[in-house]
């Protein structure tokens, strides 16, 4: 892989008026937080003055109990300012033996320890399972290692599913960022010697300590329970970027699984992409986010089109943008209509936006019940589901909606809800 970070899209719809439906998937699709790399972020935090007081301290009742999942003891650290605790917390039977490490404070790791992840039996059955995969990985001069297709994948195909080798608390580095390697280093020395190796293997784009840099390259970065925290899945990592990528993904933060499909028909012998940006950003501003964060220039399909034709996908980029805001508003001042869903489905296939699909027939489902044409209601609302809404954290919520609106569309909240518009 490329980048220096991956970054991980967490969130759900913002600055737009979703609170009538739950819509998982954000306008911008792949939204990342613009920052540092992982280490270098945490360095210019640690080089700070007044810098905190800090204690290193071991927990040594930790074995494996049915209150606690954690092997081994955990080893923390201390602000003594904020008496703020940061600790390590590793379960070496995670995930059939695969093996997890937390570095997080003591109330996180309690959270963590009633998560799906941990509680329910078979979640991981058929996650982490890589003897015969659709892809086979290879060397890109210039673009590191990555993944290609060796078999045909259509649409909704599973390319992957992975579980983290570590999860990171961004804050446990900032008091100290060289107590904080310190403490990162337990978390790989702590993981059964098979995942430690899967580790090793993973590309490190930087000299240094060979734990750190591989961090640092394969990292994602993303909320979990309420806070900042790095996630290192090292099968996902090795999927190189694309302006208009040919996969989808979904993070599931209750079982800790993370899952892409094909987005599209993938040929064998054609790379396995995601998108490491947000999508809806025209092109001038997705290389100066690519170049800030992860340090070169995109040379797609997209970005290497010549000037006026970058213009024109420009102008629509922005257009599916100002689609996404007036569909998402059920305000009364509201000026959506089906014909602006319409558009917006169309604007997804001129611009290659494969992933969105379902979500633009979930919007046309719900914009045209919303003014009583409940044939064309149907017919949108069954294709959503056909096309499948797994760019969104909350699919399976997507999905009742439209299975409600499709049993019976005049009780739908949508049915007629801006009748005044047709």
């Amino acid at each position: 892989m490329f980048s220096s970070l991956l970054i991980l899209l967490l969130s759900s719809l913002s600055s737009i008026d979703a609170t009538r439906f739950k819509l998982g998937i954000k306008p911008d699709f792949c939204y990342a937080y613009e920052q540092p790399g992982f280490l270098s972020a945490l360095k210019v935090e640690g080089e700070s003055s007044g810098r905190p007081k800090l204690d290193s301290h071991t927990n040594r009742t930790t074995s494996p109990s049915p209150s606690t999942p954690w092997t081994g003891k955990a080893e923390c650290i201390s602000d003594q300012n904020s008496n703020e605790s940061f600790c390590v917390y590793t379960n070496q039977n995670f995930a059939d033996g695969r093996g997890i490490s937390f570095f997080t404070t003591p109330s996180i790791a309690e959270k963590v320890t009633t998560l799906a992840a941990f509680t329910q039996k078979g979640v991981h059955d058929n996650v982490n399972v890589f003897d015969n995969p659709p892809w086979k990985v290879v060397n890109v001069p210039g673009r590191g290692n990555g993944l290609f297709a060796t078999r045909t994948l259509r649409r909704g195909d599973l390319i992957l599913a992975d579980t983290p080798l570590g999860v990171y608390n961004s804050e446990a580095f900032f008091p100290d960022y060289q107590i904080g390697y310190k403490y990162l280093r337990k978390t790989y020395e702590q993981l059964p010697e098979k995942s430690k190796q899967i580790l090793l293997n993973t590309a490190a784009h930087s000299p240094g300590d060979p734990i750190m840099e591989r961090i640092n390259t394969n990292a994602f970065a993303g909320e979990f329970e309420g806070t900042s925290h790095f996630f290192l899945y090292p099968e996902t990592a090795l999927l190189n970027h694309d302006c208009r990528p040919n996969t989808m993904y979904y993070h599931n933060t209750s079982t800790l699984v993370h899952s892409a499909h094909a987005s599209r028909t993938i040929l064998p012998g054609e790379e396995i992409t995601i998108t490491y940006i947000n999508l809806l950003q025209s092109r001038s501003e997705r290389q100066d986010v690519l170049k800030m964060i992860w340090g070169f220039e995109c040379t797609c399909s997209l970005c290497s089109k010549n000037s006026a034709t970058s213009r024109r996908s420009d102008d629509n980029i922005q257009h599916i943008t100002n689609l996404h805001m007036n569909l998402a508003d059920w305000s009364s001042a509201s000026t959506a209509t089906p014909s602006m869903a319409e558009s917006l489905l169309s604007l997804y296939k001129k611009e290659q936006i494969h992933a969105a699909i379902g979500t633009g027939h979930m919007f046309a489902a719900l914009a045209y019940n919303a003014v009583g044409n409940i044939r064309m209601a149907v017919k949108h609302a069954k294709l959503a589901i056909e096309a499948g809404m797994v760019t969104s954290e909350s699919s399976e919520d997507d999905t009742v909606q439209m299975m409600a609106l499709l049993e019976d569309p005049k009780v739908h909240w949508s049915f007629k809800a801006r009748s005044r518009r047709g």
